[in-house]
């Protein structure tokens, strides 16, 4: 039982750190609709963010 609450709090550290991330490179969203999101769901939106960013970087370069 307390093995799958350390769980979810790892995830739910992990979701913070990921909208944290988001956040801190001028990621326009609302923060609540993030947090609903699952962890997957937000590593996937932070790697399209970096792409986007990357690829706007290259643009301007």
């Amino acid at each position: 039982m307390e093995r799958k609450n350390l769980l979810r709090l790892a995830v739910e550290q992990r979701k913070k750190q990921l909208i944290q991330r988001l956040e801190a490179l001028g990621f326009q969203g609302d923060r609540e609709a993030l947090m609903r999101l699952t962890l997957t769901e937000l590593e996937n939106q932070w790697e399209s963010y970096q792409h986007m960013m990357q690829s706007e970087e290259d643009d301007i370069g």
